[in-house]
């Protein structure tokens, strides 16, 4: 799949659980321009390759509870973020809050994103919009 992404200049979306080295390996040896780590809960080391090598990660609704996520979140250039809703998904399964997202659920990932990096949503939005313009060449 790396290696058709490559050929057709093509952005590839990177959920790896569990297996972040791995997969971020796999990515950058591949040669893709435009990768997107979703719900990145690995360790920061990885996190830093990411980055350092230009590719994206993915705020999730799990910002609101997940430690890892909400730390990578907080680590990755807001040049460097996309938000998403990964629906249809359960998120917060077995919590209070427990609930199954929608593509309207992406203001979760914004005010999320927003709160933990101290920054508008306004900005946020802005930039993370730019971003997804960007990665995913898109003329809208």
């Amino acid at each position: 799949m790396a290696r058709l992404a490559c050929k057709y200049h093509k952005p590839v979306s990177v959920h790896s659980r569990y297996a972040w080295r791995d997969a971020f390996t796999i990515v950058a040896e591949s040669g893709i321009e435009h990768a997107v780590f979703h719900w990145y809960t690995g360790t920061s080391s990885v996190l830093r390759e990411i980055i350092g090598q230009g590719f994206f990660l993915s705020a999730t609704p799990a910002v609101a509870y997940h430690d890892e996520h909400r730390r990578a979140v907080k680590e990755t250039p807001l040049e460097q973020l996309l938000l998403e809703t990964d629906s249809p998904v359960v998120y917060g399964r077995g919590r209070e809050f427990e609930f199954e997202s929608r593509p309207a659920d992406i203001s979760r990932s914004l005010y999320g994103a927003a709160t933990i990096k101290g920054i508008e949503e306004a900005e946020i939005s802005r930039v993370t919009t730019a971003n997804a313009r960007m990665v995913f060449h898109l003329d809208i």
